[in-house]
Parts: structure tokens; sequence; C-alpha cells
């Protein structure tokens, strides 16, 4: 009797061993879809960037559901493009203060394979250009910065190195950005916070008017000139009546008690709803 107890005792710790190694991952690619449902033609809904990490919430054929530790956003991506870690490494993931990637040439090299590393990428488990995951050493060629408490100059010319970046709906990488992640991944890059869309951040930080408003603050909008619409659109105010946004592409345009005003359309593309201070 026994040992009948302790095989199965042993079969059930190999099984959750088993279950576990499926449950947490990093994504060690450079940037991949996060799709609204387990289907490379659904919509993108955001991006799971290189050193990103996630708990997998279930399991559809050969798509995964996977939730972000950064901002727990959800979304599909194919199961067999994520690298699979222990619930003791997630874990200290989730403890450490890691390094981000800055710049716009950074590689992780591994085995002589080198992986582009976009800006806003965490670099986990770093030390002196290396990264040590499970045993695995990987070599970090480009910039990176330790996020300090909060430069909002700093941040804003960070923000303008991005200028004419293309729109991408779901973007969180310098490949192409939507509203909402260029703001959130800038603001990581400088030790801000935020959560993924823009009326999520609308959320966080102090509520402001614009005539109280200072560098980095950041203003949120709504479609219609009319009523109390939804929050939809967000940017940064770099101050003298202008903002930086993801609109077609990063831009700089005119901000006043309207909304934003487009030169090149001639016409206001977007309304103010209020600021956020942080």
């Amino acid at each position: 009797m026994k040992k009948i107890i302790l095989c199965l005792l042993l079969i059930s710790l190999g099984g959750a061993n088993a279950h576990e190694a499926d449950l947490y991952a990093v994504c060690l690619k450079t940037c991949l879809p996060m799709r609204k449902v387990a289907d490379h033609k659904s919509e993108q809904v955001s991006q799971i960037i290189w050193g990103d990490a996630c708990k997998i919430l279930q399991q559809s054929g050969s798509w995964c559901e996977v939730e972000l530790a950064y901002d727990n956003y959800k979304g599909w991506i194919p199961k067999d493009s994520l690298t699979y870690i222990k619930l003791l490494t997630y874990n200290q993931y989730l403890a450490g203060k890691w390094r981000v990637a800055v710049g716009k040439d950074n590689t992780m090299t591994y085995k002589k394979q080198a992986v582009k590393v976009p800006a806003g990428a965490t670099l986990p488990f770093f030390e002196n250009d290396k990264m040590v995951l499970e045993g695995k050493t990987y070599t970090y060629k480009g910039e990176s910065t330790l996020p300090a408490p909060l430069d909002k100059t700093a941040m804003l010319q960070t923000a303008q190195s991005f200028l004419g970046v293309p729109y991408l709906w779901g973007g969180k990488s310098p490949a192409g950005w939507d509203c909402s992640g260029f703001v959130q991944m800038v603001g990581k890059m400088h030790g801000l916070w935020l959560l993924r869309d823009s009326y999520q951040q609308a959320e966080q930080g102090i509520k402001i008017s614009l005539k109280e408003a200072q560098l980095g603050d950041i203003a949120f909008f709504q479609r219609k000139a009319e009523g109390e619409g939804r929050v939809i659109h967000v940017g940064f105010y770099v101050g003298k009546g202008q903002i930086i946004h993801a609109d077609g592409e990063v831009r700089l345009n005119t901000l006043d008690s309207i909304g934003i005003y487009r030169d090149d359309l001639k016409k206001y593309s977007h309304y103010l709803k209020f600021l956020r201070r942080h």
C-alpha cells in the first residue's frame, strides 16, 4: 500500500511539473501580434515584444491565450512562438527591477543567432551585457536604461525621437505604434507605468485641465465634438500648445481647448476631454 501511495504521489508531482511548464512563458522574438481570437486573420489587439513574460490562460489547438505580466493585457498567440519557463523563473521576473532597451539598433544573440530587440523591451536577468535565462546565456548589443524617477523632459525627447514612425493598430514597437502603445512604451522607458489602452490610461494619474497643463502631461480625446464620448485617443503634451501623438504616424500637432488641429487636414481630428498628470 505504501508503495502504491508513493507511486501515485510521484506521478502527481511529475504531472504538476509538466503542467507548470506550459503555464508561464517569455517572448524571445522581436515582436508578435496578439490576436482577439485564436486565428491569424483576427484583429491584432496588441503585441508581445522581446522580454515580455506572460501567463498561459487557456489553449486552443496551436494557439494559447496569454496575460502579459507587465499590464495584464490578454490576447491570443501561437503556442510555438513562446519560450516556456518555470514558475520560479516567472516569480523572479515579477520581483525584479529590470533594464529596458532604448535606442534603435539593439540585438540579443544566442548561439550566433541575433534577434532585434525593440526600444521599450524588458531585459530580464540582465547584467554586463549578458542575460542568463534558465541556464542559457544571451549577449546583448545596444543601449539600455534602468528607469529612474520620471524626468518628463527626457521622456518627451524620447517621444520626439520617434517622429515619423508609422501608425499600426495594436502596435507597441518602433516598427509601428498605435496611440496608446506609443504613450505606454515611451513612458516605460522612463519609469512611468501605464496600462495598455487609452481608456485605461485615462483612469491613471491626477485629472487636470488644459489651463493647468505642463510638459509631459497626458491628454485624452473623444471622437466627436459634442457630448461626453468615450476616450479613444491619447498623446503627450509638449508645451506651447502642441501635442505629440500617433495618428497616421507619430506627429506633432496643435492642441487647444477644442482638441487636436491637423494643419494637413485643415480640421480637428480629435476632441479634448481632459489631461492627466503623473
